[in-house]
């Protein structure tokens, strides 16, 4: 009996040893089976391209088509309509004639007296210019929300001749022009000009401001 005891104290620290490996669980290190399932990320093929607007590229010369309003001073508004044509010296200069025509109306007291002081032929206002335009800033127009366009906006001044009133005189243009860039070789253009020159009418010597609005497009090439 008492050697039955000793071989159960032998094998005794085995056993206990077994017993607490199998309720541990696997030992830190040792390799397990993975049963977990693997995630496949499917990436798209094509990249989403980013959204570029429309900009002039290398054109320098331009043509242009206008028309609009002309307050001609002391006769009312008018219409008026006219072409540009354009170079571009760089990025923030551009050079520009211009030709513009109206018809003029009858002046406030030629209403008045129910005459007419000036003929058909001389009621016929004309103008042809020569000016300078600087790029003061260029950002982007919104109409609506889906809508946007490069922009550039120009301050423009010259000399030019005009022609009114049985008379051909020499002034100056001051004004800006707000192009609108629709393509790369189009542009939508918004206008405002002021013609100042000296002007005798009826034995009255003046200088006159003499204000002109115009919407027209211009074409790159």
């Amino acid at each position: 009996m008492v050697r039955n005891m000793l071989r159960v104290l032998k094998i005794l620290p085995a056993l206990l040893v077994g017993t607490g490996s199998l309720l541990s669980g696997p030992v830190y290190g040792q390799d397990t089976q993975d049963n977990s399932s693997t995630v496949t990320i499917i990436q798209p093929d094509k990249e989403v391209k980013k959204a570029e607007f429309a900009e002039i590229d290398t054109e320098r010369f331009e043509l242009g088509v206008f028309g609009g309003t002309l307050s001609v001073e002391d006769f009312g508004n008018s219409p008026v309509m006219g072409f540009t044509v354009g170079y571009h010296i760089n990025p923030r200069f551009m050079a520009q004639v211009g030709y513009g025509q109206s018809d003029v109306g009858r002046a406030a007291f030629e209403e008045a007296l129910g005459a007419d002081f000036l003929s058909e032929s001389d009621k016929e206002f004309t103008y042809t210019s020569a000016s300078l335009g600087y790029r003061l800033f260029y950002g982007r127009s919104f109409f609506g929300a889906r809508n946007k366009f490069n922009s550039r906006l120009y301050l423009i001044a010259g000399v030019e001749d005009v022609e009114f009133a049985g008379e051909s005189n020499t002034g100056i243009v001051l004004g800006t022009t707000y192009k609108i860039i629709v393509t790369d070789w189009l542009t939508w253009n918004i206008d405002l000009r002021n013609h100042i020159f000296d002007r005798e009418f009826l034995a009255d010597e003046k200088t006159t401001q003499n204000v002109e609005f115009g919407v027209g497009f211009t074409v790159f090439f």
